[in-house]
């Protein structure tokens, strides 16, 4: 048994940085913690195994291009510093990321020890390519019910847990507070009441939209809000058996419902039916649209310099729901996963809870100079300090994550319906088809990518 000092950073709970030396029995648990040394009121101390027992190992990252993986990086230099092990990151863009993860599984490449990856990719990765983590989460003791779990669906298969939940996102819906106080009106609580509401606001504003919607097809983005009516309405993707089923009347009522706002009520923008996320995101912030729904890291664009609306003028919300329905909110997570074919698997895994852990989270949404409001920790989302920084918005994504129950499937066919899917909900919005025939002949090619296996 040996005492090993490890010196950290941590972080107080008003933010401030302190530097301490922890000991620790090397008998006892994987990490260390600050907080318990220092007998003090402390949140949990960046964890990393006593003793360098990774010294002089390196790992590669494969990472898309976003703000949280910048502040990782930036992070990855104290843990080398508490480590000795070197952390390399390679960004690739979002675009182009789906494309090289298969290529490095087709090649079993072993040039990236750590890759992140998107929901949707995930399942043909877990055959070939990223291994559980199962015992390496038991080992260390990572608490995986601090996790919400929508996210752990991202990362959890038959097969055993295949990464950590890393950048996952919650959609909510934002709204110009200033032009539904202007109405008189409250923020809309069902599908419903947007429609009444966006046409209350546009018929009193003749240059602003009621709302802002992806109805583009490109990369699936004009489901990412159908699944909320889609699931609302008391459908879903496949059954039990994992046989498709929405082209079902809770189908056809959540698509006609969904497409209203452009065919019907005719309150979205110009050029709406070709719409992707950035498109929409750019019209509600330029002040052309009285509602947006989705995801929560747009609360960045009110810094940005093109942006038209002023931070008082905006609030967010809870994604509308059903009468007499609970709300739901379809979440895009990412994980860290491990690479099959990594000789570092334990610097690796050292690596990934590090940077996963509630403290690191904790200190980049608390650090004034970064700006990334993701947080996949429940103690995150509905931490006082992190809710004071962003007017709330953790804690009523947290609210929205209590109640949600459904999420995409977690198979490798999946991608191939969201292609057929994506296009027959763009053809019921650009008027080509009516809903009941572009939903079923899209579940017939659903039923055959299943058949196929």
């Amino acid at each position: 048994m040996h005492n090993m000092p490890v010196c950290a950073r941590v972080t107080d709970q008003g933010g401030n940085q302190m530097s301490v030396t922890r000991r620790r029995l090397l008998g006892g648990a994987a990490t260390v913690s600050a907080a318990s040394i220092l007998g003090v009121n402390l949140r949990p101390a960046f964890a990393v195994t006593p003793g360098k027992p990774f010294d002089g190992q390196e790992i590669n990252v494969l990472s898309v291009q976003a703000s949280q993986f910048a502040a990782h990086e930036r992070h990855s230099k104290t843990f080398t510093e508490l480590t000795g092990i070197k952390v390399n990151y390679i960004y690739v863009p979002f675009v182009a990321l789906r494309e090289r993860l298969t290529a490095e599984m087709v090649g079993g490449s072993a040039d990236f020890d750590i890759v992140t990856a998107m929901d949707v990719w995930i399942p043909p990765l877990t055959d070939s390519y990223l291994q559980p983590i199962d015992d390496l989460v038991s080992a260390r003791g990572i608490d995986m019910a601090d996790y919400p779990e929508p996210f752990m669906n991202a990362a959890r298969f038959p097969g055993g847990i295949y990464g950590l939940p890393v950048r996952c996102h919650v959609q909510l819906l934002w709204y110009r507070k200033d032009l539904f106080e202007k109405a008189g009106l409250q923020p809309p609580e069902t599908w419903e009441e947007v429609g009444t509401s966006g046409k209350a606001i546009q018929d009193q504003n003749s240059d602003v939209a009621g709302i802002t919607i992806p109805y583009g097809q490109k990369d699936g983005q004009n489901l990412m809000v159908w699944y909320n009516f889609l699931w609302g309405a008391g459908g879903d993707l496949l059954d039990k058996d994992l046989k498709p089923v929405f082209a079902s009347e809770a189908g056809y009522r959540a698509t006609d419902d969904f497409t209203s706002y452009i065919l019907k009520d005719r309150i979205v923008p110009a050029g709406a039916a070709s719409f992707n996320e950035a498109d929409s995101t750019t019209n509600f912030f330029q002040g052309k649209a009285a509602m947006l729904p989705v995801w929560w890291h747009v609360y960045n664009r009110l810094a940005l310099p093109d942006t038209q609306v002023k931070r008082e003028q905006v609030g967010f919300k809870v994604l509308p729901h059903y009468e007499g329905k609970g709300a739901t909110t379809y979440t895009n997570a990412w994980i860290y996963g491990i690479n099959k074919a990594t000789k570092n698997r334990d610097a690796a895994m050292e690596f990934m809870q590090y940077i996963c852990g509630a403290d690191v989270e904790r200190e980049i949404l608390l650090n004034p100079n970064e700006h990334d409001v993701v947080c996949v920790h429940w103690q995150n989302l509905r931490d006082p300090e992190v809710n004071a920084r962003f007017d709330g918005m953790h804690a009523i994504a947290a609210k929205a994550l209590e109640t949600t129950t459904n999420s995409i499937p977690n198979i490798p066919q999946f991608l191939g319906i969201v292609d057929v899917l994506s296009a027959a909900v763009s053809e019921v919005a650009t008027g080509a088809k009516e809903i009941k025939p572009a939903l079923d002949e899209a579940q017939q090619q659903a039923e055959r990518i299943m058949r196929r296996g």
